[in-house]
């Protein structure tokens, strides 16, 4: 009897004579156990022989077993209510001096029918009630829980109320204190048949909103049909309320489902539905997978050369390590989501971040962003790296590229939540010309008006968050028991350093010529006597100069070079040498124009200024007519001279002494141009009263004349010789 303690359990096997029904172990009396049945309404407990139900237990006709406690009386204070706390603690207060401090074989004597009346008289309550809740209490293991309500089986559930005809369900509605006669219906198979026709097309998003759905049922079900087929007006009294509608079609359609159909299975999968896993499992370290995306960032830019020049809101690319939650690569331009925009990101990521955060204005040390990398595995969306150009990019630098399926972000929920936390991080809503995330509201000024920072600016701002966001984001979660036992600070650049001193990073370098070829830009440039000509800008190289290209190109056929190029600065560019790459440098007469620009912001210089304002064309247009006007004016004038003068004597003769006669011009425009500076005078401040000096030729007559009239005479003398 080792095994049979107090509170025990024994149910009957098969072939017991003890036990009909499975029984608690109160207690017990000498040889006998005292034993009450195990039910919620138990009957008075009664003696068993010991011996008899120890053989039974060794026989295997009794069976000892573990209690399994109801639902009911496993639960928190908290989640009871007060009304039930009330009821418990009342039957409690009824029979716990009796119980208390008491073995219920101690209390189940001859005197126990007794002692209950007594107590019952004392209480001023029937003494059944007494030995209900005795019964209950010991049956239920002795605890006060025992008398929380067992409301589990309340309400039939899964089935329907029954109701006797003519009988409406729910109060009578009211319509200004009067009752109305045509509240809810008494629902049949046709208004249940109804009902979930119309509750499916709520739970499949066919009808935006429940109203919207009660009137579909409505005109579907039950509008009257006139005799020649048209549909009247909804018979009133007919059809069941909308609240009828909306009970009744929860009972046909899930929660879940409902959600599921009302959002749609591309926001279920990366909104709603459930997590299975976290996205940092089965790596082995830093640097085995990135993840990139990109997102149209919430600012308005203006143009570093021309601030009245608005160039909208920027796109913003991250590359985000999942192992360690690491920003390991931005790029802040215009261009994307594409794979022009996806490559600048790529090769930051690649790369020492030193001399990149230093073009920027901020100084660095490469242990605070200790991240130029490959990883094993990209992440990314079709839209930038499904290419050719991603294909050999992967292949050329030995990196697994993978592309979710469409619409489904959350394969690559880590780089996602980084748009948040820099958004969070930078307060982008608050500088000027940030996009809030509410509504503009009419009236609110807009956006755009107040921009005010540049591309260089906001990347400043972007780089500054990524530190900060490195430096700062706790992340206890992803410790292991090796870094807690080091008492590692969870951020990700520690937990990148830790691994980086344990070797559990996967490092993979490249050369920086394979760098340049599987991720920079490229283009054919064609080769003129004044440089190297890229994006409106001249260039130079050590390799041009010495092989003499510009000179060639000039004289003999024209050539043409293949250039590389960084976006986040005009003045990196290349030209591929053998197995190395030559860098070029800005023409020195341009360098002091463009140097320290980006790219966009040098193509976009050189695109507006090129453009032509409309009244300059109109301008333009009209000098170009009035020109044309004066000229064709002149050319009159001139022929009808030509043709006052007479036809020449012959053409030999027109063309003849041509000479002489251009010398008499050249002497006549001389003392033309001699009479004209006579004309100065000299003004003399000190004597007002000097007398004007008259012009030369007013006193000896026109020097053009005067030739002229030689010239006459002169071909007179010849007519008569």
């Amino acid at each position: 009897m080792l095994n049979l303690a107090m509170n025990a359990i024994v149910s009957p096997g098969e072939g017991s004579l003890l036990l009909d029904s499975p029984v608690r172990v109160l207690g017990f009396r000498g040889d006998q156990v005292v034993v009450i049945e195990l039910s919620i309404n138990p009957r008075k407990p009664w003696l068993l022989d010991k011996q008899s139900l120890d053989d039974e237990i060794n026989g295997g006709a009794a069976v000892l077993n573990v209690e399994l406690p109801l639902h009911f009386m496993v639960r928190l204070e908290s989640e009871l209510s007060d009304k039930e706390k009330n009821s418990r603690d009342n039957s409690w207060n009824l029979i716990k001096d009796i119980v208390e401090r008491k073995a219920p074989a101690d209390i189940l004597i001859e005197s126990f029918g007794t002692d209950v009346k007594k107590h019952a008289d004392k209480m001023g309550v029937d003494r059944k009630q007494i030995y209900r809740l005795l019964f209950r209490f010991w049956s239920m293991g002795q605890v006060k829980n025992a008398f929380l309500w067992n409301t589990a089986k309340c309400g039939g559930r899964g089935k329907s109320k029954s109701r006797e005809s003519g009988i409406t369900p729910g109060r009578p509605p009211k319509y200004r204190g009067a009752i109305l006669e045509d509240g809810a219906v008494l629902l049949n198979e046709h208004h249940l048949a109804a009902i979930k026709l119309a509750y499916s097309r709520y739970a499949s998003g066919k009808c935006g909103t429940i109203g919207d759905c009660f009137s579909w049922m409505l005109n579907r079900f039950y509008r009257a049909v006139a005799t020649d087929g048209c549909k009247g007006d909804v018979v009133k009294g007919s059809h069941p309320t909308i609240g009828q509608l909306t009970y009744n079609g929860k009972k046909y359609y899930d929660a879940l489902y409902v959600l599921k159909g009302r959002r749609g299975g591309i926001r279920w999968n990366k909104d709603y539905r459930p997590v299975s896993g976290e996205a940092s499992q089965n790596l082995s370290g830093p640097c085995h997978r990135y993840e990139i995306d990109s997102t149209i960032a919430d600012v308005y830019l203006v143009h570093r050369v021309n601030r009245n020049w608005l160039i909208g809101r920027p796109v913003l690319y991250v590359i985000v390590d999942s192992f360690t939650r690491m920003i390991v690569g931005i790029h802040v331009g215009l261009e994307g989501p594409s794979w022009n925009g996806a490559r600048h990101a790529l090769f930051n990521a690649y790369t020492p971040k030193k001399e990149f955060c230093k073009r920027y204005g901020i100084d660095i040390e490469e242990a605070e962003w200790p991240c130029f990398h490959l990883p094993v595995e990209l992440t990314a969306d079709r839209a930038e790296l499904l290419s050719e150009a991603g294909e050999v990019m992967c292949n050329t630098l030995g990196t697994v590229l993978n592309i979710p399926p469409p619409y489904r972000p959350d394969w690559k929920g880590i780089v996602e939540s980084r748009f948040r936390l820099i958004n969070e991080k930078l307060d982008l809503k608050f500088i000027p010309g940030g996009v809030d995330a509410r509504r503009l509201e009419r009236g609110d000024r807009d956006y755009e008006l107040d921009a005010i920072l540049d591309l260089d600016e906001f990347t400043q701002m972007i780089i500054a968050g990524v530190l900060a966001h490195n430096k700062s984001l706790q992340l206890p979660h992803l410790l292991t028991p090796a870094m807690m036992a080091d008492d590692l600070e969870p951020t990700p650049i520690n937990i990148w350093r830790w691994a980086m001193d344990h070797n559990m990073v996967n490092t993979k370098v490249v050369t920086p010529a394979e760098l340049k070829i599987a991720l920079l830009p490229s283009k054919e440039c064609r080769i003129t006597r004044a440089g190297i000509q890229f994006q409106g800008v001249l260039y130079t190289c050590e390799l041009a100069q010495r092989e003499n290209w510009l000179a060639h190109s000039h004289n003999f056929q024209s050539r043409y070079v293949r250039v590389w190029y960084d976006p986040n600065s005009i003045e990196n560019c290349w030209v591929k040498n053998g197995a190395e790459f030559q860098p070029m440098t800005i023409v020195p007469h341009q360098a002091a124009k463009y140097a320290g620009y980006r790219m966009e912001e040098v193509i976009d210089f050189l695109s507006i200024t090129r453009q032509v304002s409309p009244d300059s064309k109109h301008e333009a247009l009209n000098d170009a007519a009035q020109l044309k006007d004066l000229q064709e004016s002149i050319v009159s004038g001139a022929k009808a001279k030509k043709d006052q003068a007479g036809s020449p004597k012959s053409k030999a003769d027109f063309k003849s002494r041509k000479q002489e006669k251009r010398s008499t011009e050249i002497q006549v425009e001389r003392d033309n141009h001699t009479g004209d500076l006579n004309q100065l005078r000299v003004v003399d401040n000190s004597s007002p009263s000097a007398e004007r000096q008259a012009p030369i030729h007013s006193k000896t007559g026109s020097a053009r004349s005067a030739a002229f009239l030689k010239l006459v005479v002169s071909e007179a003398q010849e007519v008569d010789q």
